[in-house]
Parts: structure tokens; sequence; C-alpha cells
């Protein structure tokens, strides 16, 4: 079957194909599933979509789908995604079933596929809130490690200003990497050095 790109899923038919990356995943309490796995994945062109394992699929098909894995996936119905928080921009969400068919794939490809986005345009207020985004910067302060209670459960929180911008995580699906070796933070940390040399200089000269 012919590999489909994953802007071009439609909900009309299960039988798709696609090759992907797990790039982050995390479990979620469901009052009518009970718990899933929740994963975020994306295809070579960077096309990201939320997909959705229920509990009874967990063993057999969602430990197939580790973080940093790319797969071939078969046989998977398409959901309109909809709610207050998404995972991505994508019109549709995945969920495995009984008869989807994951392989591994040979690629080896270290993209993180991140869609960053300015501190202006975050603060300017034109990014749609229900999406989840992607941000990089540097951190200021950093809160204590808290445990809070939601839904009834234990959850660990955090909180952090990134350069004045204060993070909010969006239930368990926000994802903190710490100096990840990527190029995005390489690019990142060579600006934020250039703007303290910048900064010294006035200093000096004041």
């Amino acid at each position: 079957m012919k590999v489909t790109p994953l802007k071009d899923v439609k909900p009309f038919k299960s039988g798709w194909k696609v090759h992907v990356k797990v790039l982050h995943s995390w479990k979620q309490y469901n009052p009518v599933h009970g718990d899933t796995l929740e994963m975020v994945i994306s295809d070579e062109a960077g096309c990201k979509i939320h997909a959705s394992c229920k509990r009874t699929y967990m063993e057999s098909k969602g430990r197939l789908l580790p973080v940093g894995a790319w797969r071939l996936i078969q046989n998977f119905t398409l959901s309109p995604s909809t709610g207050m928080y998404r995972a991505t921009d994508h019109p549709f969400k995945m969920s495995i079933i009984q008869n989807t068919a994951i392989t591994r794939s040979p690629l080896i490809n270290e993209d993180m596929f991140l869609s960053l986005v300015d501190f202006q345009t975050v603060l300017g207020g034109s990014l749609k809130t229900c999406f989840l985004i992607d941000v990089i910067g540097q951190v200021m302060d950093l809160g204590d490690l808290e445990t809070i209670q939601v839904s009834g459960k234990p959850r660990m929180k955090v909180e952090f200003t990134l350069r004045e911008l204060q993070i909010t995580n969006a239930f368990e699906a926000s994802l903190l990497l710490i100096n990840p070796d990527i190029a995005e933070t390489a690019a990142f940390k060579q600006i934020s050095e250039s703007d303290q040399d910048l900064d010294l200089t006035s200093g000096e000269e004041v």
C-alpha cells in the first residue's frame, strides 16, 4: 500500500498507511475509555497529528510506539479534532484500533520537527489558544517542584519564566527539555551570547 502524507488523510476510510516519527507521548485518563496513550507523531514533511491508543491496545500496539522511533502505521480511524486544548493544528485525530498494523522503519532522522514561535507573536495574542505551541528560551527563574491534585490524582507541577514569559502546562501533554542537543538550541545560544556581548559593551560605554 502506498504511503500517504499526514496532511492528506481523511475520515472517509481507515485503510491509510503513513510513515511517521513519535515525537512525544503521555498517558491520560478518559472518563469513557479509562487510561489512554496519547501521542504526537510527525511525517517526514513535518506535518503533525495527535494519535490516541486505548488501554485495550496499549500492550499490543502502544509498546511498539516509543518516543523517537519511526514507524509505518496502517489501518486506523480518524475523527474531527476538537476541544480547548489540542496537541496539533491537524483537523483530525488518529485512533489506533484492533486491526492497526505497526511495523518498524529503517529511517534514522533526529529532527524533532519543532514549529517554533517567537515570543512577540505569543505575547501579541494572535495565536489560537486551543493549540499547543513550541517555544525556546532562556530560563530566568525556576520555582519549586510541587505535587498537586488533578481529578483526584497527584500531578507534578513546576513554574518558570523564559525571558519574561510565563509557561503553563496543558494537562500531561506539555514537554520540557533542558539543553536538548538540537540545531535550534545551538542557534538560540549563539543569539543569546551575542545579546550579552552587546549588553556588556553598552554598559562599559555608559
